[in-house]
């Protein structure tokens, strides 16, 4: 219903717990995304990255190229450890990094995930995201990897949350689903939705979300 699909648009752009006046910003992408694919094992695994993100291309409208690391706005790190390649390829995210001690305790908070990513200019400050890194972990298999990638480059366009476990979706982590699911290919194109812009709140957010679903966003 209009009102699910709603509240399961707030949950994945502004979190599960009630919006909090001044701090809860949209985020969202308002330039071209030029990404870079870090270590990637194999041909297949950069076809499957390219391939997702060609497919978010179409849905949201954003430019989505592939670039060199050096140049990329969008990191995608591939590893068998995470963690230990967020550190070794540092420098190529560094200058983003406001606090490294904060962001040190982040990385060891990590240690156990499958897959994890930060991204900047969007939350809290209000703007445009203007840059991304995702790691994903390697050493679980295929399907694992093709989950990570595809939840990991989709919040990384500004819906950031989960969702509860049990649903289907790959805004979680029970890794039942591996690609985008119709339900999830509605929430991005809703956040793409021209009238929602970077640094809305959720009270100026509803309105014309409600508003996008009633004109055809389904």
């Amino acid at each position: 219903t209009e009102a699910a699909q709603l509240e399961t648009f707030r949950r994945l752009a502004f979190g599960p717990g009630a919006p909090v006046p001044g701090r809860d910003h949209l985020a969202k992408w308002q330039q071209p995304i030029r990404a870079a694919f870090v270590d990637a094992p194999g041909d297949s695994e950069r076809q499957a990255a390219r391939q997702h993100l060609h497919d978010l291309a179409g849905i949201t409208g954003i430019e989505i190229t592939e670039a060199s690391p050096a140049s990329a706005n969008l990191l995608v790190f591939f590893a068998d450890d995470p963690v230990a390649s967020a550190r070794r390829h540092r420098s190529l995210y560094a200058r983003h990094v406001a606090d490294p001690r904060r962001f040190d305790n982040l990385l060891a908070g990590m240690a156990d995930s499958t897959c994890f990513g930060f991204l900047w200019g969007g939350w809290p400050n209000g703007r445009g995201i203007d840059f991304a890194v995702v790691f994903l972990r390697t050493d679980r298999g295929a399907r694992t990897v093709q989950g990570c990638l595809v939840q990991q480059t989709t919040q990384a366009l500004g819906l950031m949350h989960d969702l509860e476990p049990e649903a289907d979706t790959v805004f979680n982590d029970s890794g039942r689903a591996v690609d985008l699911t119709a339900d999830d290919r509605l929430m991005v194109r809703l956040l793409y939705d021209p009238r929602l812009e970077p640094g809305m709140s959720w009270t100026e957010t509803e309105p014309l979300a409600r508003a996008a679903l009633r004109a055809g966003a389904s």
